[in-house]
């Protein structure tokens, strides 16, 4: 297994040279569905893949319910899906309640053996040539063609 990575061209404006440099970053391929999760399983094992599929799926909602309910769900090999909370800060006590509290959020932490993992891995150039945050491409030729505005101009009346 590998992680693979493209090298890039950035403008960095901090440090004590700035200026255009070049650093490495990953290159996601195609992302992972649980579908083809399911199938992988199911090969490799003696399950049918509707039972994976359905194991999975509980498993995601079992998470999720813990995590929306407080509780950290931890993972032996994975690690941990730990939920928290950004709140406000009062000037008393009395005026901390639900209504100070922003948002709700989830962290994953891998656990001591994933992390050793992740430092072992091996990383594998893939040749593109990305010069940048690449946008992309329109099916039209030039930037105008097949464009229309929302209203007509004065000047097109």
């Amino acid at each position: 297994m590998a992680i693979d990575y493209v090298r890039v061209k950035r403008k960095i404006l901090v440090g004590k040279v700035p200026g255009y440099k070049y650093l490495a970053r990953i290159y996601r391929g195609q992302d992972i569905t649980m579908d083809q999760i399911a199938k992988e399983i199911s090969a490799s094992t003696t399950i049918a893949y509707p039972d994976v599929l359905a194991a999975l799926k509980a498993l995601e909602m079992t998470i999720s319910d813990h995590v929306l309910n407080g509780s950290a769900v931890k993972f032996n090999y994975l690690g941990y899906f730990i939920p928290g909370i950004k709140a406000m800060a009062k000037d008393t006590l009395e005026e901390v309640d639900s209504h100070s509290i922003k948002r709700a959020k989830c962290r994953f932490v891998p656990s001591i053996a994933f992390k050793d993992d992740l430092r072992k891995t091996y990383y594998r150039q893939v040749d593109l040539d990305v010069t940048g945050y690449q946008h992309r491409q329109a099916a039209f030729n030039s930037p105008t063609e097949g464009w229309q505005p929302a209203f007509n101009s004065p000047t097109e009346e």
